[in-house]
This record gives C-alpha cells, sequence and structure tokens, in this order.
C-alpha cells in the first residue's frame, strides 16, 4: 500500500472517529436534556394531580361503600390532567386512562425515584411503539390503598431526538466524504515532493548524476530534498573522481608497458644476436653492455614502481638529522655530478625532522637527478635547508608555466628524448610526490623557462601520520 493511500485512510478514519464521537456526544446531550425536561414536567404534574385529587377525596369521601366508587370516579375526572392518569384498587381499576397496565412498568424493569413526601417512581418506556413517560405511586383513601398511575406520550419528542439522529448521521457522512477528499488531495499535493525524489533517485541509479531536485519552500520535504541534492554532488564528485582514478591508472598501464616494451625489445634483439650467430668479441662485449644497461634500466623501474605500492603504507617516522640527510644526497649523487661536470652545493639551516630517512634520501636523490638532467656542464645544483623546508635548486633549462602541473603525473616527461638519453622513466617526480604525502609534507615546484626550478617539500607544522 503506497503512503498516500496509508495517509488518507488513516485521515478519513480519525475523521470519522471525531464526527462520530461529536454526534454521540451532541445526541446524547439533547436528549438528556429533553428527558430531564421531560421528566421534570411529568413529576411536577403528577405530584399536583395527586395533591388536588388526594385533597378532594379526603375531605368529601362518603361513608357508604356502594357511593365510594361513584365519588371516586367523579373526583378523578373532575380532577384536572385525569386523562393522563389511570386509578386502580388492588387488580380491578377504577379508570384507565392509558389504555394498557401501566404498573407493570415497574414490577421488573428500572425506574428512578423522586424524592418528597410522595413514594413517587418513575421512567421513560415504549409500549405498542409509543414512547411514554410513566410515574407510579399509591395513594392511600380512607383505609384503602389505590395505585395512580400516570402515563404521557412522548413520541413526538423521541421522534426528534431520532429526526436529529438521522440529520447528524446525514451530515456526519456529508462532512467526512467533504474531508476525505479534501484530505486526499491535500496528502497527493504534499507528497508530490516524494515523486520528484523518486524520479531523481531512478534518474541517478541509471547513471545521470548530474540529475538535481528543484527545492521550494522550507518545509521538510524542501531539506530533503536538499539533502538529496548534497548526496547527488557528493556521489556525482565521488564517480567523478572514480573515472578520473581510472584513467590515470589505465595511462599509467599503458605508459607501463610502453616504458618497459623498449628495454624488453632491446634486450630480446641483443640476445638473439648474441644465440644466433657468432659475432667478434668487441660486438659480444658491446651486446652484452647494452643487455646490461637495459637490464639495469628495468631494475630502477621495477624499484620506483615498488616504492610508489609501498608507500600506500603506513610509516614509521622519526626525528631525524637534516645535516646527515643532505650529506647522503650529495654522496649518493657524486658520481653522477662529476660525470657531467655539474657542481652540487649544501646549505643546512635546519636541524631535525620527522621522516623516514631512507625515503626523503630518495626523494632528494630524484630532485638532484632531475635537476642534473636539466643543467648543462659548468652550472651548479643546490640543495638548501632551513626550518621546515627542503629544496633542490638548478640553473637549467626550466618548464612552461602549462607543465608544471602534470610533472608529477607518472611517466610524464617534458622532453622524452632527453629522459630516454639519460635513462629517465617519468617516475621520479611522481615518487618524491608520494613521499612527499606520506610525511604529511607538500610538494612547492616553481620554475622559469631559461632560468632554473625549484622544487620545494615543505612540511606541515603537525606531526605526520605517514
Amino acid at each position: 500500500m503506497k503512503l498516500r493511500t496509508k495517509l488518507t485512510a488513516a485521515s478519513i478514519l480519525l475523521i470519522v472517529i471525531a464526527v462520530t464521537a461529536c454526534c454521540a456526544l451532541i445526541l446524547s446531550f439533547v436528549q438528556k436534556d429533553e428527558m430531564s425536561d421531560v421528566s421534570n414536567t411529568g413529576i411536577t404534574d403528577y405530584q399536583s394531580f395527586y395533591k388536588s385529587f388526594r385533597q378532594t377525596v379526603a375531605t368529601d369521601l362518603p361513608e357508604e361503600a356502594i357511593v365510594q366508587r361513584s365519588f371516586l370516579v367523579n373526583a378523578f375526572r373532575s380532577t384536572d390532567g385525569f386523562q393522563e392518569f389511570s386509578l386502580r384498587q388492588g387488580d380491578e381499576y377504577i379508570c384507565n386512562n392509558a389504555g394498557f397496565e401501566i404498573e407493570s412498568l415497574f414490577q421488573k424493569s428500572a425506574y428512578d425515584s423522586a424524592g418528597g413526601d410522595i413514594d413517587l417512581q418513575y421512567r421513560v418506556a415504549r409500549v405498542s411503539g409509543t414512547d411514554y413517560f410513566a410515574a407510579h405511586a399509591t395513594l392511600k383513601i380512607g383505609e384503602a390503598a389505590y395505585d395512580l398511575s400516570f402515563a404521557r406520550n412522548i413520541s413526538a419528542i423521541t421522534d426528534e431526538i431520532r429526526a436529529l439522529a438521522v440529520k447528524c448521521v446525514l451530515i456526519g457522512v456529508a462532512v467526512t466524504a467533504a474531508a476525505a477528499i479534501a484530505m486526499w488531495l491535500l496528502v497527493r499535493r504534499s507528497l508530490k515532493p516524494i515523486d520528484r525524489l523518486k524520479a531523481g533517485a531512478g534518474e541517478l541509479a541509471l547513471g545521470n548524476y548530474a540529475n538535481r531536485i528543484p527545492v521550494k519552500g522550507r518545509d521538510e520535504f524542501s531539506e530533503l530534498a536538499a539533502d538529496f541534492n548534497c548526496m547527488a554532488d557528493a556521489i556525482e564528485e565521488n564517480v567523478g573522481m572514480l573515472h578520473e582514478k581510472s584513467a590515470r591508472q589505465q595511462a599509467f598501464i599503458n605508459d607501463l608497458s610502453h616504458e618497459m616494451k623498449t628495454p624488453v625489445t632491446s634486450v630480446l634483439l641483443c640476445a638473439e644476436t648474441l644465440l644466433g650467430r657468432n659475432v667478434p668479441p668487441e660486438t659480444r662485449n658491446r651486446l652484452l653492455t647494452r643487455i646490461y644497461d637495459q637490464g639495469k634500466w628495468l631494475e630502477a623501474l621495477s624499484q620506483k614502481l615498488m616504492t610508489l605500492v609501498m608507500l600506500q603504507c603506513e610509516l614509521g617516522l622519526q626525528p631525524e638529522s637534516v645535516e646527515k640527510l643532505l650529506n647522503a644526497v650529495q654522496e649518493a649523487t657524486a658520481g653522477a655530478l662529476r660525470e657531467r661536470g655539474v657542481a652540487l652545493t649544501t646549505d643546512c639551516g635546519g636541524d631535525t625532522l620527522r621522516m623516514d630517512f631512507d625515503l626523503m634520501r630518495s626523494a632528494l636523490v630524484n630532485l638532484v637527478m632531475n635537476a642534473l638532467k636539466a643543467s648543462d656542464t659548468g652550472q651548479t645544483v643546490t640543495i638548501r635547508a632551513y626550518g621546515r623546508t627542503i629544496e633542490v635548486i638548478d640553473q637549467g633549462k626550466g618548464m612552461p608555466p602549462e607543465e608544471v602541473g602534470r610533472i608529477t603525473e607518472p611517466f610524464y616527461r617534458i622532453d622524452r628524448s632527453r629522459s630516454k638519453k639519460y635513462g629517465g622513466a617519468g617516475l621520479g617526480l611522481a615518487l618524491v610526490k608520494r613521499i612527499a604525502q606520506a610525511h604529511n609534507a607538500r610538494l612547492v615546484i616553481s620554475s622559469v623557462m631559461g632560468r632554473g626550478t625549484t622544487v620545494q617539500i615543505v612540511f606541515e607544522q603537525t606531526d605526520p601520520k605517514g
């Protein structure tokens, strides 16, 4: 069952209960008031008749028994209002104007009693389809006891109450029907935003992440729509990030395949030459040297890829001497610098930093080697440490501004021919960036064409968590 149906049904049920309760209370109050008036009027009339009749028979009652019956009949009929009364002695009626035995109504059924000097019993009863107010008391005349009963037709009043009940039912049905229609329209209108939310969810399920729900008003559905839009924004952003990550991974795989293809092909060709023919010693040595160089290239490439993978794990950082780090970098790059005729100077203004010593040395070695590839003979590469910053500065060719943002992507190279010449795989700065991130540090690159490049590793003030 749909929510709008449940709400409409529940609302109609509540309306029916409310209308029924109101009608029942109104009828109850009306009936109580009318019956109270009928009872009060009937009791008053009965007491008035009772006293008048008793006074008449008490003063003028003849002594002869034969004459007493005629006297009682005449006295009864001469009293005002006798038409609603009956007089009985024992089982014999002296006068019965009701047409039925009123006294039988007070034998088994419940009845009320009025206070005062008359032991009066009264009730409302239905006899042969007619409603009556009945009252009964015992009247003593001389030595004999008589039943003086009263029966007043109140069908007009009870019929009005029943007519009022029918009207209440009809009005209640009409009000309930009108309220049900109004409630159905109100619920339908109020729950329209749910249809928009459903449609929006369907669009998301179909992959339309740009779809948004219009927010109108300030009710709960508007807040829900706003939250839904925020969720859609987050989903769209995450999906975009996943697509971007997937594209980068695919590009990484493509570039890796391309990078490995060259040395593998070279190794296979050299090996095929050595295995397929007799070659002079000089050629064999040259081919073996080529195989060795290409093997070292593959080894370096695999080590860098392994480092990229290992950086996803948590690092154990501890305070390390910055001066010791710079000396280790200088020692590791001394041979390559000397071979190219490029000088390396260090300027250590720092004390200690929390780091993984080997990884940070690898990062700085990569930066120095990149600076070496960009430098010409006679130029100088500088490593400087101050505060929480370590930077590598070269005087080389520099980079165009549009390339600075992409230089840290894996396998991305500005000058592919120069990188091939010096054995580069395009992973150096990607490694440096990942190492910096693992140390909760930032990699800042600034470069000017023809004037050189400066790469900074800036450690954050808080303790890194790896």
